[in-house]
């Protein structure tokens, strides 16, 4: 036990000496009850070698383990050696998640990807939905509306790092003041195309649109079984799920539940671009064709407004929650 212990402390003591700044939120030190709460960390490098197995800072952790006698069973860590390899060929040297208290950026090569934005609250609003995960949905959903305020003061930053290729120039990690809110701030772009249209559902989990039911498809002819199953429509009376929208705009892919944003995809067109050639490199064996269809296709998730709002019949007893697309 206490071999184990010096393992531990010496894992620690690499990560604390790791060169970076501390990682610090977004989010304010003070919670809106007043009371301070802030845990800084360095960026923690877990890196891998050709043959997939695991090492902190570059050290290998049987290593560490044999040095000071402790016998370490890390097999279940190891990667298939498939993966260093093949992101040693793409020369994909580092995959960060940043933790920064207004989303968890992803990093590749230092390049921001599109990542997962923390909105006002959104965080915490995840626990209104917890419940249809399952039975243990509401106990979820209690942890993440106690814990969402110190999550959000925890700056974290892991990057997995990959052998490099031989003459290949290192890659920097990206600067410390990339922000996810910075990328996913509103555009003033005019959409090059919007697409919006509500989905309404009766008691009986029948969906229409302007009034046109799928019944009223069925009785043309036209194939339209898009029925909710009576289990899931009480589910969702049953947790007051009145209303669920997504909405893909300039800024990122939203998600909204009775009116109320939920953490969303946030980018930008950079961001795409970069995920872009990141794909490019990934996958050289893509033919031409389909990549120019990329190029041209996915970074119009840049320039478009589109949304579809599904309203859910109110359960009874309960006070109807006035929803409007955004």
């Amino acid at each position: 036990m206490r071999r184990f212990l010096l393992v531990v402390l010496v894992l620690a003591g690499l990560v604390l000496a790791a060169c970076g700044p501390a990682v610090m939120p977004a989010a304010a030190p003070q919670t809106e009850s007043g009371e301070t709460f802030v845990v800084a960390l360095p960026r923690i490098v877990l890196t891998f070698d050709d043959q997939g197995n695991p090492g902190v800072e570059g050290v290998a952790l049987d290593e560490i383990a044999r040095s000071l006698g402790v016998p370490l069973d890390l097999s279940q860590y190891r990667i298939d050696p498939f993966y260093p390899a093949w992101m040693k060929a793409a020369n994909i040297q580092h995959i960060e998640l940043r933790q920064t208290g207004d989303g968890i950026a992803l990093l590749v090569n230092g390049a921001m990807m599109p990542s997962l934005s923390f909105q006002d609250g959104s965080l915490q609003r995840i626990g209104d939905i917890a419940p249809l995960l399952g039975q243990n949905g509401p106990a979820v959903g209690a942890l993440l509306e106690k814990f969402a305020p110190l999550v959000q003061r925890l700056g974290l930053s892991i990057a997995l790092k990959f052998p490099k290729q031989d003459g290949a120039q290192d890659i920097p990690y990206a600067p410390a003041d990339i922000k996810v809110g910075s990328m996913a701030a509103a555009s003033e772009t005019t959409p090059s195309a919007v697409a919006k249209f509500e989905l309404k559902y009766d008691e009986q989990g029948v969906p229409s649109i302007l009034g046109i039911s799928a019944r009223d498809l069925q009785a043309l002819g036209v194939n339209a079984n898009v029925a909710l199953a009576p289990s899931m429509l009480a589910q969702l009376q049953a947790n007051n799920v009145q209303s669920v929208e997504v909405s893909s705009k300039a800024d990122g892919l939203h998600l909204y539940v009775n009116g109320l944003p939920l953490p969303a995809i946030a980018w930008d067109g950079q961001s795409i671009d970069n995920a872009i050639q990141v794909y490019q490199q990934m996958n050289p064996g893509v033919p031409p064709q389909y990549l120019d269809l990329i190029k041209t296709f996915v970074p119009m998730l840049a320039k478009t407004d589109m949304g579809v709002m599904v309203h859910f019949p109110v359960a009874q007893g309960q006070t109807p929650i006035p929803a409007k697309m955004q």
